[in-house]
């Protein structure tokens, strides 16, 4: 019975919560009242209540806070506490009392967070960003999706993030949301020269950082890539930002998803990977004889259209023993 008590009374305290959200069924996240959470950041929520049992506590991965949901109140509102205490007293013994539900709350805040950059779309034609990005081919439907920090290391302390990053490093950011659309990290591209082509950052631990988690349909067939800028150029697609794609297999169903490794038959990690991602019956796209670019996006600069490399994709697309067949073949090109 606590529970429902517990919950009635969190949804009522909660527009006194910053950034106050329902992760998931007992689960809710907001900036800790009790630290203050970050001061540089104000994006950071690490305060938690969490249901063990039949009762809900309270924790915060800032300043280490563990404790009751009513020692929590007692620290926050006092006043709701004595109604809180009076209500734990009157439904000791009542088991009949109506699961209380998030549509209580009647003014829901937007969880949805964008980074504080200029986007590729509202550059100028002749900014060498947006230049880069036209160069490139990548999709305009993406232009109000990428940024451009002028100061990759600015932004990123901005996070409360701690990262090597040398100043006035001026980058594309590629930012990750989740399907709830909450931003979980960003990964920055070098627009000059630099011996880092690539900066992923993460922003919160408990959820993938995958490119396109957003807007993916789970229910069709998900093409799984490394590079984000390779993933834009194919319909329902994410990236998984490292050359490990089976990690996708942890949050979507296995049976829909296509793993599209570089096509680069001499390097070693992949084939590795490759082989692995064939023996743990993944489906896998064998790139043909015909293909020579290493990756989707060289191959879309050497005139390949988007239809015609997803219809060669699909139709490359094996698994189990013909994959094997298919990729004994490809190691010898």
């Amino acid at each position: 019975m606590s529970v429902f008590i517990d919950r009635t009374f969190l949804l009522q305290l909660a527009p006194k919560l910053q950034k106050f959200s329902k992760k998931k069924d007992d689960l809710y996240n907001f900036r800790c009242p009790l630290c203050g959470d970050s001061q540089k950041n104000k994006h950071k929520c690490r305060g938690y209540i969490f249901r063990k049992k039949n009762d809900y506590f309270y924790m915060c991965h800032n300043c280490g806070a563990s404790t009751s949901f009513y020692n929590f109140l007692k620290q926050v509102d006092p006043a709701m506490l004595q109604e809180y205490s009076m209500e734990l007293y009157r439904n000791s013994a009542n088991t009949n009392a109506p699961e209380p539900t998030f549509s209580e709350f009647k003014s829901q805040p937007v969880f949805r967070k964008k980074p504080d950059l200029p986007t590729i779309a509202s550059l100028p034609d002749e900014h060498f960003a947006k230049q880069y990005v036209i160069n490139r081919k990548i999709p305009e439907s993406f232009y109000n999706t990428l940024y451009y920090a002028d100061d990759f290391k600015s932004f990123v302390d901005s996070y409360d993030v701690e990262k090597d990053i040398k100043e006035g490093d001026k980058r594309l950011v590629i930012p990750f949301y989740d399907k709830d659309g909450n931003l979980t990290g960003f990964q920055g591209r070098a627009l000059g020269e630099s011996k880092i082509r690539y900066i992923s950052i993460k922003l919160m631990d408990e959820v993938p950082r995958f490119f396109g988690l957003d807007r993916v349909d789970a229910e069709k067939k998900i093409f799984v890539f490394e590079g984000p800028i390779d993933s834009m150029f194919v319909e329902n697609s994410i990236a998984v930002a490292s050359s490990a794609l089976d990690s996708a297999a942890n949050y979507l169903d296995k049976s829909k998803l296509v793993l599209v490794f570089d096509n680069e038959p001499r390097n070693k990690e992949i084939m590795k990977l490759m082989e692995s991602a064939i023996d743990n019956h993944f489906n896998v796209v064998v790139w043909p004889e015909m293909i020579q670019e290493k990756d989707v996006n060289d191959m879309i600069l050497s005139g390949f259209d988007k239809e015609e490399l997803y219809d060669i994709m699909d139709k490359h697309t094996y698994v189990n023993l013909r994959a094997k067949m298919e990729f004994v073949n490809w190691k010898k090109v």
